[in-house]
C-alpha cells in the first residue's frame, strides 16, 4: 500500500469510529523520519464546546513510563546510576530500598503493585510531587519477591522518579523539561497541574464511574485523577511531541546505542503472549510486523498509543480521550494497513 492508499484507508477508518462516537483524539503516522498524516476527531472538551486539534494536549497515561525510563537511562550512561545496585546505595529511605534494584524497577519485576487505593482518592487533590506519590506505599509490602516475576504496576516508576530527584538534585518535573522536553524541541509535553488553566488540553471522558454504580453515562474524569500526575504515569503530551521522541530515540539524539539497546532488549516475559519488557518499553512480536517497539496507557476517560515498526519503517502514535478501546481499535486497524 503506498502513502496515498494508507491516508485514504485510515482517513476512513477514523471517519467511521468517530461517526459512532467510539473515537475522539489525534492520530500521527510517520514513513521513517517523514510525516505523512496528521488527523483528529472529535472534541477536547464537551458539549461540542472544542475540537481536537492534532497539537491538542491528551493525558498519554503509561506512554509517561518510556519517558521516565529513558531519563533514568541517560543517568546510567553518565555513571550517575546503576542498574544492578541496591536502591539503598542512593537512598536508603526509599520504600524497600535495601531489596530492590533499578533493573527490577524498570523491568516491573521489584514486587510493587499499584497505588490506586483509598489513600490515592483521599489524597488526589494534593498529589504534587513524588515525595506525596511515595507516602501513599511507604509502608505497603511487596506482592512477591524482588526478581521472581513480572507484575506491571505503576508504583516501581514513582520510585525511579525519586531516583531522578536524589542524584540530580532536581524535581523530577524540572529534570524531565531540562533532559527530554526541551532539547528536542516537546514545547507541549509535561506534567501539568490540572487545577490551572491548561491551553489547548483534552479533558478525559470515561463510561466507568469510580464513584458509585455504573450508569452508562459518559462523564469527565477531571475529578478522578491527581491534580498532577507522577513519574509512571499521566503526563501531556501530542502525537507530534512523541512522534519526535521516537525519533531521537532511533537517531540516537537521547541515548548511545549501547544504552538504547538496553531499553529495547526483553528483559522480562510480559503479561500477554509476544509481549515482553524492556526498560520503559513494551516489545511486541506478532509474528507480522517485524519488532514492534513502544508502550501503550490506559486511564479513565483515556488511551495512548506510541509505537515504532522497527522493521516495517513506521512510527504511529495515537491519542484519545475516550475510554479503551478508542486508541487501540484505531492503531490496530492502522496496523492491519501496514501489512496489507
Amino acid at each position: 500500500m503506498n502513502d496515498d492508499e494508507l491516508i485514504e484507508k485510515v482517513n476512513i477508518l477514523l471517519d467511521a469510529q468517530a461517526a459512532a462516537d467510539k473515537f475522539s483524539g489525534s492520530v500521527l503516522i510517520a514513513r521513517e523520519n517523514q510525516v505523512i498524516l496528521t488527523e483528529a476527531r472529535g472534541y477536547a472538551i464537551h458539549p461540542n464546546i472544542l475540537l481536537n486539534q492534532p497539537d491538542t494536549k491528551f493525558n498519554i497515561a503509561s506512554v509517561t513510563k518510556m519517558l521516565t525510563a529513558v531519563a533514568v537511562m541517560q543517568l546510567v550512561a553518565d555513571g550517575k546510576l546503576d542498574l544492578h545496585k541496591p536502591v539503598a546505595t542512593y537512598n536508603p529511605d526509599l520504600p524497600h530500598a535495601s531489596e530492590i534494584t533499578i533493573h527490577q524497577l524498570l523491568t516491573h519485576t521489584a514486587g510493587f503493585d499499584r497505588y490506586w487505593n483509598d489513600a490515592y482518592r483521599a489524597a488526589r487533590s494534593d498529589l504534587r510531587t513524588v515525595n506525596d506519590y511515595l507516602k501513599l506505599f511507604a509502608t505497603t509490602p511487596l506482592e512477591f519477591p524482588p526478581g521472581t516475576r513480572h507484575h506491571y504496576g505503576n508504583t516501581g516508576y514513582v520510585v525511579l522518579g525519586a531516583l531522578i530527584e536524589q542524584v540530580t538534585g532536581k524535581s523530577y518535573y524540572d529534570h524531565m523539561r531540562e533532559s527530554i522536553y526541551q532539547p528536542l524541541g516537546m514545547q507541549n509535553t509535561d506534567h501539568f497541574e490540572m487545577d490551572l488553566p491548561i491551553a489547548n488540553c483534552a479533558l478525559g471522558y470515561t463510561n466507568d464511574n469510580w464513584f458509585g454504580p455504573e450508569d452508562g453515562q459518559r462523564r469527565s474524569n477531571h475529578f478522578i485523577y491527581a491534580v498532577k500526575g507522577s513519574p509512571s504515569e499521566h503526563c501531556f503530551s501530542t502525537v507530534q511531541d512523541l512522534f519526535l521522541f521516537c525519533q531521537a530515540l532511533q537517531t540516537g539524539r537521547l541515548l548511545d546505542a549501547h544504552h538504547t539497546d538496553l531499553c529495547f532488549t526483553p528483559h522480562a516475559a510480559g503479561e500477554q503472549p509476544g509481549v515482553s519488557y524492556g526498560y520503559g518499553f513494551h516489545i511486541i512480536d506478532d509474528g507480522k510486523h517485524g519488532r514492534v517497539i513502544g508502550h501503550g496507557g490506559r486511564a479513565m476517560g483515556g488511551d495512548a498509543f506510541a509505537l515504532m515498526y522497527r522493521d516495517l519503517g513506521y512510527t504511529v502514535v495515537v491519542l484519545s480521550n475516550y475510554d479503551r478501546p478508542a486508541a487501540r481499535n484505531i492503531y490496530t486497524g492502522i496496523a492491519d494497513m501496514l501489512i496489507t
